[in-house]
């Protein structure tokens, strides 16, 4: 049975972050960003989706300020795409900033100029999910990986 909860444990979010981000390499590929996704998420808002108590996908928040959190990291399992499981952990996600009386969400992720089809899916994801692209910029991630900032209204 598929369900979704937060994670409150450092070890639990940086050990599941840690296992998913690495059985996902066409969008988790570069060591050191995963080093630091697994140390990043301690610090923030985890939610995951369980299949029974397989941790099978995870949405991690962050705070920029009152207004603004930021999606900093998700991931779901291949196996598990498609399924509306990520779409059910990002309504978590939103839930829980509503409460708090954030009014915008936003996601970066590899721009469009970028020909990379994992990506390229990535963004489709967050446009159905109700993400619009802001802005495309190289200064984030270099010349080599152009950071697209997508913005959702909550």
């Amino acid at each position: 049975m598929m369900r979704i909860e937060k994670v409150e444990s450092h070890v639990q979010k940086s050990t599941i972050t840690n296992d998913i981000l690495r059985q996902l390499p066409e969008w988790f590929g570069i060591e050191e960003a995963i080093v630091n996704y697994v140390k990043g998420v301690e610090k923030s808002d985890v939610y995951v989706a369980f299949d029974d108590d397989k941790p099978v996908g995870m949405i991690s928040l962050i705070s920029h300020n009152l207004h603004t959190s930021e999606i900093y990291v998700m991931g779901v399992l291949k196996e598990y795409h498609n399924q509306g499981i990520g779409m059910r952990l990002i309504e978590a996600a939103e839930k829980f900033l509503i409460r708090k009386n954030t009014r915008y969400l936003m996601v970066k992720t590899l721009g469009e100029s970028h020909p990379d089809l994992f990506y390229k899916k990535t963004r489709n994801f967050y446009e159905k999910a109700g993400f619009f692209p802001l802005e495309e910029i190289k200064e984030i991630w270099g010349e080599a990986n152009p950071c697209l900032i997508m913005v959702k209204n909550l």
